[in-house]
C-alpha cells in the first residue's frame, strides 16, 4: 500500500510535520552507541496507533505485558510496546490471551516448563527466548517497504509475506478450501473473522487464536529426523540425502563470519556519488536450500514395496536401470559427486530457498500486469538453476496453460513475430513434473529450506539435455548467484538497492568475483521505476571495475553463442573488455571491447524500429547481428502491464560476446574488465543468453524474437 493512500485522510495538514519529526528521530539514532527510538518524535495524531489499540482492549492485556517487555533488538533499548506507537507501516497478528495460554501448555507438552506459566521457566535465558520468538515473529514490519496488509492484501495460499517479521522469519498464510474467508498464518494460528483489518495510524492488526512461531529446524535436522519417522512420506529420501552426507551442509543458515563483520561496522554504506545516495550493504548472508522430493507412496507404487522394506540399494538398482546416469559410477562412495546415487541425489537440491511465490517470478513479461491482484500468468516465465553436486541444469516453468510451475516442462510454443509466445502444445513426454502448492501439497517450510514433495522421479535425462540443448537459455544476472535468492533481492516488491564490499576477504557471492578493490559493485532494483529490465534489477559496477562470473552449464557439447542485454537508458554507461575461458585465472579477451553506450539511436548498429513487413524486419535483424548486436527481446516490457517491448526500444540491445564450443563437464567464467580510467563510468548487466549453434545459425527455423 502507498504512503499517499494511507495518509489521505491527513496528509496536507501533518505530512510536513511528522517528515521532520521523522528525520529528528532517525538523527538521534545514528548518533548513540546504544540504539533507542526516539518515541517523542512519533506522530501527534488523535487516531489510535497500534499500541493504544491493543491497550485498550482487555483480550491483548498479556499480549502488551509481553510487548512491554521485549527490546526490538539486543542494542536498542526501545521496546516494541513503544515501536507500536511511533511512525511506521506495521502488520501486526495479536494473540489473545487464550492464545497465549494455549502456546504455553504446548512447552508443557514439548517439556519446556512444568505448568503453563510464565513464573515456570526454569531460567531468565529461556524465557527470554521464549518471549523473544512470540513478540517479534508476530510483527511485520514493512516500513522501509511501505507495506502493510489487509487480509484482502496476503498472499496467495502457501506464499510468503514479501516482508519478514521482526526476527527475520518468513510467515505465509494458507486458506480453507471451504471457505476462503478463513485463512491461517504458517497454517496453524487461525487469523479471527471478526478481529481483522484494525486500522491504525501506523499499520493493520489481525487478531489470532494462536501464537505464531516459525520452524528453527533445518533441511539437514528435517531430514535427519525424517529418516526415522514413516509418517512424513519422505523418510526414503531422508535416508538418500543422508546417505550422500549431504546432512551437515543442509544444516547451515547464515554466514557467521559475515554476521560478525557486519554487526562490527565492517560495511560502511557506500556513497553514490552519480544519485547523492549511500548504498547499504545486505544485513545478513543466508544460506538456502530447495529440495524436490518424490515421496514414499511414489516409491512404494514404484517398487512395490512397503516404505519400511525400501533400501537405498532398491533405489540404487532401479535408478540404473532406468538408464538416467550412464556414466555414473555404481559404488558405495555415495558421498562422490561421480557416483550414481549422488548424481540422482544431488539433482534434486538447489542452493537456494525458493518460495512458492518466486517459483515462477513474475513481473514484466509481455501481457502480465502484477497490480492486479491475483493475475493469471500470461506468455511462459521460466528460470534454470544449477544443482548441487555434479553442475546440472533444473527448469522451472509456469504459463497460463500450463496451470501452475512444473520441473522440466517442454513445451512447443507460438512463437511467430506475429504470434503470441503462449503454449500450442505440449506431449506427453514433454509434460514435466508439476509442483503441487496447495494446501493439501504437504510442502514442509523450514528456517532454511522449504521441500515439495512430488509424485512422478525426477531425474537429469538423456532427453531432459536434449530439449534444453535445442534452447536459447536466459538468465537474469542475479538468476546465477543463489545469495540473491536467500536474501530476499530477487524480484523484490520495492525499489531498493545492495552495495557489496570489494575486498577480497569479504566477498559475497560464491560464483561472483570483485578483482579489484577500486570495484564499486552493486544491485540495483528498478521496481516501478520504468526500467527496461529483465525482472526489473541489473547488476551496476563502478569505478576501475574487474569482475569474474561463474557461468551455468551448457546442457550438451556444442557451439553456443552468449550475449549480453544492455540498456543505454543512462548516460553513463562504460567500455569494457570480456574474457572467457574455463582457467579463472587465464581467461581470454573476446573481440574488441564492448561500447555499453552504443545503442539503436547509433547508426552504427543498423537498428530500425519493426515494421509491417516481416521480411523487411528479419533483414534488419540479419544486419544487426552482422554488426555483433541483436535487438531486445519481445518478451520483456519496461513497464509491467505495458505494451512497448524491449524489441520496440532502440535503447535496449543484446551484445553477442562469446561464440565458442563448450561442454557440460567443464566450469566456464566471463570477466568484465573496464578499459577506461574513468571512475564514473558503468559496467551494466540486466541479462546473459546462451544460444545452441542450431537456434541462431538455422536455415529452416530462425530464431523467434522472443
Amino acid at each position: 500500500m502507498s504512503c499517499i493512500k494511507f495518509f489521505v485522510p491527513i496528509l496536507k495538514k501533518r505530512i510536513f510535520c511528522g517528515m521532520f519529526l521523522l528525520c529528528l528521530a532517525l538523527a538521534a539514532m545514528t548518533t548513540a552507541c546504544t540504539e533507542t527510538i526516539d518515541t517523542s518524535a512519533r506522530y501527534v495524531f488523535t487516531e489510535r496507533t497500534i499500541a493504544s489499540y491493543l491497550e485498550d482492549h482487555s483480550q491483548y492485556s498479556e499480549y502488551v505485558r509481553l510487548l512491554k517487555e521485549q527490546r526490538v533488538s539486543t542494542v536498542s533499548e526501545t521496546t516494541v510496546y513503544q515501536l507500536m506507537t511511533a511512525y511506521g507501516y506495521y502488520t501486526c497478528f495479536a494473540p489473545t490471551n487464550d492464545a497465549i495460554q494455549l502456546f504455553l501448555d504446548s512447552l508443557v507438552i514439548k517439556g519446556v516448563i512444568p505448568e503453563a506459566s510464565w513464573d515456570a521457566f526454569p531460567d531468565e535465558r529461556t524465557k527470554d527466548s521464549i518471549r523473544t520468538v512470540l513478540v517479534l515473529n508476530s510483527i511485520l514490519d514493512g516500513t522501509k517497504q511501505m507495506t502493510k496488509y489487509l487480509t484482502a492484501e496476503f498472499p496467495k495460499t502457501n506464499e510468503e509475506f514479501g516482508v519478514n517479521t521482526m526476527a527475520d522469519r518468513k510467515i505465509s498464510v494458507t486458506y480453507d478450501k471451504k471457505d476462503l474467508d478463513s485463512c491461517s498464518i504458517d497454517g496453524i494460528c487461525p487469523v479471527s473473522k471478526i478481529n481483522r483489518d484494525i486500522e491504525a495510524i501506523n499499520g493493520y492488526i489481525h487478531q489470532v487464536s494462536y501464537v505464531i512461531n516459525p520452524s528453527n529446524e533445518t533441511l539437514g535436522s528435517t531430514l535427519h529426523k525424517f529418516a526415522s519417522d514413516f509418517t512424513s512420506n519422505l523418510t526414503i529420501m531422508a535416508k538418500l540425502v543422508e546417505a550422500c552426507g549431504l546432512t551437515d551442509t543442509l544444516s547451515q543458515v547464515q554466514d557467521e563470519r559475515y554476521e560478525t563483520l557486519y554487526k562490527n561496522n565492517t560495511f560502511p554504506p557506500f556513497h553514490w556519488n552519480l544519485l547523492n545516495v549511500d548504498v547499504e550493504a545486505p544485513e545478513h548472508r543466508k544460506y538456502g536450500f530447495t529440495l524436490f522430493a518424490e515421496t514414499d507412496e511414489f516409491w512404494e507404487r514404484t517398487l512395490g514395496k512397503d516404505r519400511r522394506d525400501i533400501t537405498k540399494e532398491d533405489i540404487i538398482d532401479w535408478v540404473d536401470a532406468q538408464g538416467y546416469y550412464p556414466d555414473a559410477v555404481k559404488d558405495e562412495h555415495y558421498t562422490n559427486v561421480n557416483n550414481l546415487l549422488n548424481q540422482f541425489v544431488t539433482y534434486h537440491l538447489l542452493p537456494e530457498r525458493i518460495p512458492v511465490d518466486k517459483l515462477a517470478l513474475h513481473y514484466n513479461e509481455k501481457g502480465y500486469n502484477y497490480r492486479i491482484k491475483n493475475a493469471s500468468p500470461t506468455i511462459p516465465v521460466w528460470a534454470h538453476y544449477t544443482t548441487m553436486g555434479k553442475r546440472r541444469l533444473l527448469r522451472i516453468w509456469e504459463s497460463l496453460e500450463s496451470g501452475g510451475p512444473y520441473l522440466n516442462r517442454f513445451p512447443k510454443l507460438n512463437n511467430g513475430r506475429r504470434e503470441d509466445y503462449h503454449e500450442k502444445e505440449c506431449t506427453e513426454e514433454n509434460q514435466g513434473i508439476r509442483i503441487e502448492t496447495d494446501e493439501s501439497s504437504g510442502i514442509v517450510k523450514l528456517v532454511n529450506s522449504i521441500i515439495y514433495p512430488i509424485h512422478e522421479p525426477l531425474a537429469y535425462t538423456e532427453h531432459v539435455r536434449n530439449q534444453l540443448a535445442k534452447e536459447r537459455l536466459r538468465y537474469d544476472a542475479f538468476e546465477m548467484q543463489p545469495e540473491a535468492m536467500n536474501n530476499d533481492m530477487r524480484v523484490m516488491s520495492y525499489f531498493t538497492r545492495y552495495y557489496f564490499s570489494s575486498d577480497p576477504d569479504k566477498q559475497y557471492f560464491d560464483n561472483l568475483t570483485v578483482n579489484s578493490k577500486e570495484t564499486n559493485f552493486m544491485l540495483l532494483n528498478g521496481r516501478d521505476q520504468g526500467w527496461p529490465n529483465y525482472q526489473a534489477d541489473e547488476v551496476l559496477a563502478e569505478g576501475l571495475y574487474d569482475i569474474t562470473i561463474t557461468v551455468p552449464p551448457v546442457p550438451k557439447e556444442g557451439v553456443y553463442e552468449i550475449r549480453m542485454g544492455v540498456s543505454t537508458f543512462s548516460g553513463t554507461r562504460g567500455i569494457c573488455q570480456v574474457y572467457w575461458g574455463s582457467r579463472k585465472d587465464a581467461l581470454v579477451p573476446q573481440g574488441i571491447p564492448v561500447n555499453m553506450q552504443l545503442g539503436g539511436q547509433d547508426a552504427l548498429l543498423g537498428w530500425e524500429r519493426d515494421t509491417d513487413d516481416d521480411d523487411y524486419n528479419a533483414e534488419v535483424d540479419k544486419k544487426m547481428r552482422n554488426n555483433g548486436f541483436m535487438k531486445g527481446p519481445e518478451y520483456i516490457v519496461a513497464n509491467a502491464g505495458g505494451t512497448e517491448t524491449n524489441r520496440l526500444s532502440a535503447t535496449s540491445t543484446r551484445r553477442i560476446i562469446v561464440r565458442e564450443w563448450m561442454s557440460p563437464d567443464v566450469t566456464y567464467y566471463l570477466r568484465f574488465k573496464t578499459v577506461q580510467n574513468y571512475t564514473n563510468k558503468q559496467l551494466f548487466v540486466d541479462y546473459l543468453e546462451w544460444c545452441p549453434k542450431e537456434v541462431y545459425d538455422n536455415p529452416i527455423t530462425p530464431e523467434d524474437i522472443w
